[in-house]
């Protein structure tokens, strides 16, 4: 399997492709623009408004994430 690129939660939202974390409480988390879920098997899921409940920890790519990146690369990246 070949290295997969990871991003800062910073780099997620200044760029806007939809990415998805894990968090360090074991939750799982996913944004794509504005908004996202959490999936958190203490509360269940949830949607996400505000970036500042994003964990500042490795994201990654979807794969429709990584076709957004693709129309914008090399230009940003």
């Amino acid at each position: 399997m070949g290295h997969v690129r990871s991003y800062t939660r910073d780099e997620v939202l200044r760029l806007g492709f939809e990415a998805f974390c894990m968090g360090i409480d074991g939750a799982h988390y996913l944004w794509h623009g504005e908004c996202g879920l959490i999936e958190d098997p203490e509360t269940g899921t949830r949607l996400l408004l505000d970036p500042a409940e994003m964990p500042d920890r490795k994201w990654v790519a979807t794969p429709w994430g990584e076709m957004e990146l693709a129309e914008v690369q090399p230009a940003v990246i």
